[in-house]
């Protein structure tokens, strides 16, 4: 049984791994990291995880309850009808990548999130689930806002490329080349 010193502790620790991980990606998350920022001694680390994939697990799946939430509640509130194509593509680029990620070293922890999935297969469930819901919400702001007609799939796979290309090239412009390559297809989608 837990006890509130101990439900407290570990709440620090999860809470300062996640951190971790929005700033840096899960790579950055380790026993020693974490307990650090959570200011807990390292064995903490260890009595309320088995292992540091059980930690990371945890502080994902916590990150991904925070930006969904964000998401969900950024588009309920969204108002209805038809809105401009780059007011769109903005909000469409705030649910996938976050309102809060506003700089390139911000896109970039988003990214090796993501893609810590494929070093770190203990974070794949979580990683989906979140994509999928993130997909999902990015078809509602196009439908409240009138563009229906664009394909999701294609939209999301034209963001995270156009960010990831963004990233590669350095110039401090992942979140602007990706609101513009989403506004571009949102236009020549209507034209199709």
């Amino acid at each position: 049984m837990t006890t509130p010193k101990g439900e407290a502790r570990r709440e620090a620790i999860v809470a300062a791994a996640a951190d971790l991980v929005v700033r840096q990606g899960p790579g950055a998350v380790s026993h020693r990291t974490a307990a650090t920022a959570a200011g807990v001694p390292l064995a903490a680390t260890t009595y309320y995880f088995r292992d540091l994939a059980d930690l990371r697990v945890a502080a994902v799946d916590r990150v991904a309850e925070q930006e969904l939430a964000r998401a969900a509640e950024l588009v309920a509130a969204l108002p209805t009808g038809r809105r401009s194509t780059g007011e769109t593509a903005a909000r469409v680029v705030d649910v996938l990548l976050g309102a809060h990620c506003r700089t390139d070293d911000q896109v970039l922890a988003f990214y090796e999130r993501f893609l810590a999935g494929g070093r770190h297969p203990e974070l794949r469930p979580t990683l989906q689930a979140t994509r999928a819901r993130l997909d999902a919400l990015v078809g509602q702001v196009l439908t409240g806002g009138g563009h229906r007609d664009v394909p999701v799939g294609r939209l999301v796979a034209l963001a995270d490329g156009t960010a990831l290309s963004a990233l590669v090239e350095g110039r401090g412009e992942a979140r602007s080349a990706t609101e513009a390559a989403v506004a571009d297809l949102i236009s020549r989608r209507r034209r199709w």
